[in-house]
């Protein structure tokens, strides 16, 4: 992991993810299942925003979940002024409790659909994020015209930040564990993703379509989802049992705990760190500016 991140990661992700007992403000049942894996590329999104981001910015973190995104800047800069929305209510009462927990200031909260931000004007704000955001489940074929949204909520010469997964080995862990409890009956897949979507291409080809042509570069990053424990981490990961478990009856569930502790270590990218346990992953980071030239065509 880049230094630079882990020093902006602060208090807010390893101690948070190793001892519970010594966060000081905010967590969720969102955070305790990701294991930290998506703050980590928060943390990297934040950090390669350029041009930077500055007290005088005005910043978009669309489909804001829990407020991870504006949680890193608000650790850089606290004066910042912010717009958190997602479609759901429910994540955007979350980033309501945290500003009220945590302190924040000069952030608003909005429920907006990433596919359609007709609410918000041309040319609004200087830096927009999207962190794992993409694709709309159920809605693939709509992520140019997520991007294109956010290109045009964009100012000339802000920067967007779009990260997308590259690969989320643990799912291998629930199939094989679902698999041994019910050796006859078939995985439920409602976390797959098609293999186009995984690739670094993909979120290119949706960036260049969305609107900002050439103006663009994707580039991959490593995270990881962790714990204090291996018994930590399956308890962590169970609490998505309802995506992977439905319909089980709760003894079937009780074993498929037990099992998953086992397929988890099984898994390539597993270790044991000092700090405790994890599981690689691997996401890709996309950048793209709007720099007014994106429609010309080299001669």
């Amino acid at each position: 992991m880049n230094s630079k991140v882990a020093a902006i990661l602060q208090f807010s992700t390893l101690s948070n993810a190793m001892s519970p007992s010594k966060t000081s403000t905010y967590s969720s049942v969102y955070e305790r299942m990701s294991g930290n894996c998506t703050r980590f590329i928060a943390a990297e999104v934040v950090l390669l925003a350029s041009p930077p981001i500055m007290d005088s910015s005005y910043i978009l973190d669309n489909a804001c979940g829990p407020g991870i995104v504006t949680e890193q800047i608000k650790v850089q800069h606290p004066n910042v002024r912010i717009m958190a929305s997602d479609l759901s209510p429910a994540m955007i009462e979350e980033v309501t409790q945290r500003i009220k927990v945590e302190g924040w200031n000069n952030i608003e909260t909005a429920t907006l659909d990433v596919r359609s931000l007709s609410s918000l004007k041309d040319d609004t704000f200087t830096h927009v994020f999207i962190n794992l955001g993409l694709p709309v489940p159920g809605d693939t074929g709509s992520s140019t015209r997520v991007i294109s949204e956010i290109f045009r909520v964009l100012k000339p010469g802000g920067v967007a930040s779009v990260s997308t997964w590259a690969d989320r080995i643990w799912l291998t862990a629930f199939y094989n564990t679902a698999l041994a409890i019910r050796p006859d009956e078939k995985p439920q897949t409602l976390m797959a993703l098609d293999r186009e979507v995984l690739r670094g291409s993909w979120l290119a080809t949706n960036m260049e379509n969305g609107g900002f042509g050439n103006n663009f570069e994707v580039k991959p990053f490593v995270t990881y989802t962790m714990a204090a424990s291996l018994d930590e981490l399956a308890d962590n990961m169970m609490l998505a049992k309802q995506m992977f478990f439905s319909g089980f009856s709760e003894k079937e569930i009780s074993s498929a705990r037990s099992v998953l502790r086992e397929e988890l270590q099984k898994l390539r990218t597993f270790e044991i760190f000092d700090g405790g346990v994890r599981i690689g992953m691997k996401a890709w980071i996309g950048r793209g500016w709007k720099n007014g030239d994106e429609t010309e065509t080299a001669v």
